[in-house]
């Protein structure tokens, strides 16, 4: 245990302090060690919905550009391109490194309040992670490709000294910490030009750490979020806080294998948000053979190439799917799936009309076929097969208490993903109970007509509208989304 947790605490928050970040006095920054947790932010005294929390200026957040000219200095070896270059998370790594190996760095109190010990997945060792089983989630964890980012760019730009253990930390650090913020340099371009309207996608971001906020944890029924307003990043609740309240922040809607993967931890609070992912290789190496007896003919593998060109063409093709918990908003099995499936069954005539466009691509209503049904059954099957053990047994084990956090931790995310599947095989089950193909009439060009295209264009364009009117002032992308979601089933 440290020894020193609390000097470093008092240390930071003078710090904070210091370089003006502004702390409602109804806020404290505490320790939650005797729970076995690290420090949290918790209400002195009630607060307000959109009340103040505290606010960070630009100039107080850690950056490649606030942290560059001090790891310049002095320095003849390394030019600003040989760090601009890298990826945006690998060159903060590397400035964040320098500063840390400085003993005088300006940002020694809040470095001495970041974790030495995380949990995210690329600290476990093989034995820990095939307790993930199946999941998707080992293939993200890119460990590999990180080391070899540090070998080749990070290694040479930071202090003698700097290993791999020293890089990993830092990089996981940022992973789980660091936010995106707008760039002062656009800001200041919409702000000129008011009436041109600027796509989210195409805007322009730099990742930060951003002192304090990062000392907040995070859970999905959070009551904090994190705006930005020109030169402050403020932190406002979003419902009424109480007196003894820990002051929560927000991740997103992450199923808990990403949870795992980026932050170490895991919470039953954000198994709604579980998926479990199916590749489309997987689907095309075994759609045939699974449903075999039961078709006409067994295509080539140009053949399946060229429904999969097709699945391109009409936007429905992902390289992976996700099938989740329904929700008012989005089916189980998603809309691309079901289309994929049904390109992948549908017969010549009806392909080639859809091919050349004399026939509309049809509704999903009309996709949910015997055949289609049949074929997800068993895309579902075999993908639970590759688990190693059932949801009940998985029940029994964390049932048993017998495990270590990173082995309880592992069962919770391979479980949730199973649940998963279970519940997308009951799903399966309102296809109709027809084998006949769809048909439609003629297409007009450039229109497209399936549900989940309609679903996406209006996405795109109340995404435009909104963030016209409300990006300007809070920057929050996550509530924007959230709001775009909600208003989909009334408006499409």
């Amino acid at each position: 245990m440290d020894d020193q947790f609390d000097s470093k605490t008092e240390a930071f928050v003078k710090w904070l302090n210091h370089v003006g970040v502004r702390i409602s006095a109804k806020a404290e920054l505490t320790c939650l060690r005797a729970d076995g947790r690290g420090r949290a932010l918790v209400a002195k005294g009630d607060f307000a919905e959109d009340e103040l929390i505290f606010s960070v200026p630009r100039t107080s957040t850690l950056s490649v550009k606030a942290a560059l000219p001090e790891m310049l200095s002095g320095r003849q070896d390394i030019s600003p391109e040989d760090i601009e270059s890298m990826p945006g998370w690998a060159a903060l790594t590397a400035v964040i490194i320098s500063e840390g190996l400085r003993p005088e760095s300006k940002w020694a109190p809040y470095f001495n309040v970041l974790p030495t010990k995380l949990d995210s997945l690329v600290f476990w060792s093989p034995e820990e992670l095939a307790e993930l089983q199946a999941s998707a989630v080992l293939k993200k964890v890119g460990k590999d490709k990180a080391e070899e980012i540090f070998h080749q760019s990070i290694s040479k730009v930071t202090p003698e000294g700097t290993d791999v253990d020293i890089f990993h930390r830092v990089a996981s650090t940022i992973m789980a910490y660091a936010f995106d913020i707008p760039d002062i340099e656009q800001e200041d371009e919409e702000g000129a030009n008011e009436d041109d309207l600027v796509d989210d996608d195409e805007q322009k971001t730099s990742l930060a750490m951003i002192p304090l906020a990062d000392m907040l944890n995070a859970d999905a029924d959070n009551n904090a979020r994190l705006h930005y307003d020109g030169e402050e990043l403020e932190m406002r609740t979003i419902n009424p806080i109480k007196t003894g309240e820990e002051i929560l922040n927000d991740y997103g809607q992450l199923p808990r294998s990403d949870l795992l993967r980026r932050y170490g931890y895991v919470t039953d609070k954000y198994a709604t948000f579980d998926v479990a992912e199916i590749s489309t290789s997987t689907i095309t190496d075994h759609i045939y053979q699974d449903l075999a007896g039961e078709l006409k003919v067994y295509l080539r593998a140009g053949e399946i190439e060229a429904r999969l060109e097709l699945a391109r063409r009409e936007d429905v093709y992902e390289d992976a799917h996700d099938v989740g918990h329904a929700t008012e908003e989005w089916p189980c099995i998603s809309d691309e799936l079901v289309a994929l499936v049904y390109l992948l069954l549908v017969g010549e005539e009806t392909l080639a009309a859809i091919q050349s466009s004399k026939m509309s691509f049809p509704s999903r209503s009309k996709m949910e076929t015997e055949l289609v049904g049949k074929a997800l059954q068993r895309i579902l099957e075999r993908r639970e097969r590759e688990y190693a053990t059932t949801v009940v047994e998985d029940e029994n084990l964390l049932q048993s208490g017998n495990h270590s956090n990173r082995v309880k931790m592992a069962i919770q995310v391979r479980m949730g993903e199973k649940v998963v599947l279970r519940e997308a095989k009951k799903r399966r089950e309102i296809f109709k109970v027809t084998t006949s193909e769809c048909s439609g009439g003629k297409r007009e060009r450039g229109k497209t007509m399936s549900t989940f295209h309609k679903r996406k264009a209006g996405t795109d364009k109340l995404t435009l509208f909104l963030s016209q009117a409300i990006s300007k002032k809070t920057q929050d992308i996550r509530l924007l989304n959230h709001f775009i979601l909600s208003l989909l089933p009334h408006l499409l």
